[in-house]
């Protein structure tokens, strides 16, 4: 039973690292014409974030594992759009790290830049989808 507690606690602490993660698309779109000092501070912030989401993405495997493990149909799409979100968030964290590196060296960051917005707005898609997928069983039982 403590083992239960214990991992719904790292499980829902996990969500709401997500959580953090969904308006990036939305920041970065409202930042990027302040030119690149804001986009820098703002990435900063949120590549603390994303290196966080990467263990989330780990501990909230895990402890959903332990939560609820069997196979189902539910449990088959959670694992797909899991796998979904940790390729989006490895791409976003990517070209975050590249539109950085290019805008703190003074160099041309519009490629990676480009790559960074459309990464990041499937990886929001990707969590919403994962909370639907979670939540809306519950709403039609």
């Amino acid at each position: 039973m403590l083992s239960f507690i214990i991992s719904y606690a790292v499980h829902l602490l996990a969500a709401l690292v997500f959580f953090l993660l969904l308006p990036f698309p939305m920041l970065i779109r409202g930042t990027e014409p302040e030119g690149p000092d804001k986009l820098a501070k703002l990435f900063s912030i949120y590549k603390v974030i994303l290196m966080v989401a990467h263990g989330a993405l780990v501990a909230a495997f895990i402890t959903g594992i332990v939560l609820h493990f069997s196979v189902s149909l539910w449990m088959i799409a959670v694992v797909i759009v899991w796998v979904a979100i940790g390729a989006y968030l490895g791409l976003t964290a990517k070209f975050l790290r590249l539109t950085l590196e290019a805008i703190r060296a003074k160099q041309p960051y519009e490629e990676p830049f480009k790559k960074l917005k459309t990464c990041s707005m499937f990886l929001m898609l990707g969590i919403i989808a994962m909370f639907m997928t979670k939540y809306l069983p519950y709403l039609f039982s």
